[in-house]
């Protein structure tokens, strides 16, 4: 071979590493994590506020990778071409470029390279940084000719809508896939999905229903007041007037205890606290927000016509994330009984969520609170004792019944193949 021969290969071999190069950074710096960028920014890792700067156009990127890519390609295609020639002739000088030159691109200068950097983003995304800037500021001119046209040919094109780099679905199977890698811990997958379904659990999910709600009339004494606060274990009352559909006012114990030296000077409706009223349909990540605005604890639950549903408390919304919070006053309730394989006694006042979530199951949320309120809707009616009927998976039977009231019941797991004849 003759020197320029030596010349033209030495130029081939490094055509073909700068096309490797930039197949390579092509996809490493769309494969790129954008979350996990914006996090070594915050870490101040070198390069990292550059590499953002440069992902944050990436029409631009694009298009300088490709005329990169091209120019380098076609030079290749070039040189190949002239140095067959001269081994094999013009006859068949450029049957051999193709022959030869096409598989090697293919193998050494597409493949190899993506391959290795779809498995390392981040390693090639900050070697190649550096030379893509160096590239991409060579190339300005010819970048943005490029990119305005194909912004006019796109825009001529259907449009989808602009949507976020991460969405709630993808956070939401990045902590599944946090869990079940060891990375996330089972107590927090659970409050991190606990915070995803705020906006999407009402107050009635929440609530502590009216018929459980301890109230003070508005004329007590103060020793029936001070007997009721002993007696009930709670720390805030609902003052009302007749019945709790008037509701005049909030109390907290500790303003009761401190007249315990001086009950002439107490005045319950004078203590009481202007109440909060919410309607039943408000998203608990709402009524958190108007907690902390009104620095307010509890709530009284309304329906559309006015009436009085229950109360929630800032313990109900945080339960939520957290889960169950006992305190020094709260006795634990066991609201679930394992009675043997696939079968357990379920307190009917149990939250259908709770079931679901314990058992992996798919019970409909919709217009109930409670088991009890899901059988209902099930029978259609108030059942009687023994009474029994099959839903999504499961069979309930009722075991306790306090006149209309369910108060217990017998959850049956079914088989598969029960289920799915159902």
């Amino acid at each position: 071979m003759t020197d320029d021969q030596y010349l033209r290969l030495g130029a081939l071999l490094l055509l073909f590493l700068l096309s490797a190069f930039f197949s390579g950074s092509e996809t490493a710096l769309t494969a790129i994590d954008r979350v996990r960028v914006h996090y070594l920014v915050e870490r101040q890792r070198r390069g990292a506020r550059r590499l953002e700067r440069l992902l944050a156009e990436p029409d631009r990127l694009l298009s300088g990778i490709l005329i990169g890519n091209n120019l380098v390609n076609i030079a290749a295609s070039v040189f190949a071409t002239t140095l067959f020639v001269a081994w094999f002739g013009s006859r068949h000088g450029e049957l051999a470029t193709i022959l030869i030159l096409t598989p090697l691109l293919l193998l050494f200068a597409e493949v190899c390279p993506k391959t290795y950097a779809k498995r390392n983003p981040e390693r090639v995304a900050f070697i190649a940084l550096q030379p893509i800037l160096v590239v991409m500021w060579l190339l300005a001119p010819l970048i943005s000719l490029v990119t305005f046209f194909s912004g006019l040919l796109t825009r001529l094109m259907p449009q989808e809508e602009e949507r976020p780099v991460i969405s709630g679905d993808e956070i939401r199977a990045m902590i599944n896939v946090g869990e079940k890698e060891g990375v996330v811990a089972e107590e927090q997958h659970r409050m991190l999905h606990g915070i995803f379904e705020l906006a999407e659990i009402c107050v009635r999910d929440v609530m502590i229903p009216r018929t459980e709600v301890v109230g003070i009339e508005a004329g007590s004494s103060f020793d029936q007041v001070l007997a009721l606060v002993q007696e009930s274990k709670h720390s805030r009352f609902p003052v009302f007037e007749g019945d709790l559909d008037h509701v005049v006012g909030v109390i907290h114990s500790k303003e009761i205890l401190d007249y315990v030296q001086r009950p002439g000077d107490f005045s319950l409706l004078k203590l009481a606290r202007r109440p909060f009223f919410v309607p039943e349909s408000t998203p608990i990540e709402a009524l958190l927000h108007s907690f902390r605005k009104r620095r307010a604890h509890l709530a009284m639950v309304v329906d559309e016509y006015g009436g009085v549903e229950g109360i929630v408390t800032l313990e109900d919304v945080v339960e939520e994330i957290v889960g169950e919070i006992q305190d020094e006053y709260d006795e634990e309730e066991v609201l679930i009984h394992p009675l043997g394989p696939g079968s357990y006694l379920v307190d009917a006042s149990a939250s259908v969520r709770l079931i679901n979530r314990r058992f992996n199951l798919d019970l409909s949320e919709q217009h109930v609170t409670t088991m009890a309120g899901f059988v209902l809707r099930a029978l259609g009616r108030i059942p009687r004792e023994g009474e029994s009927c099959r839903v999504d998976g499961v069979e309930l039977v009722v075991r306790r019944m306090d006149q209309q009231r369910i108060e217990e019941l017998e959850m049956r797991l079914l088989p598969a193949d029960e289920a799915a004849s159902d």
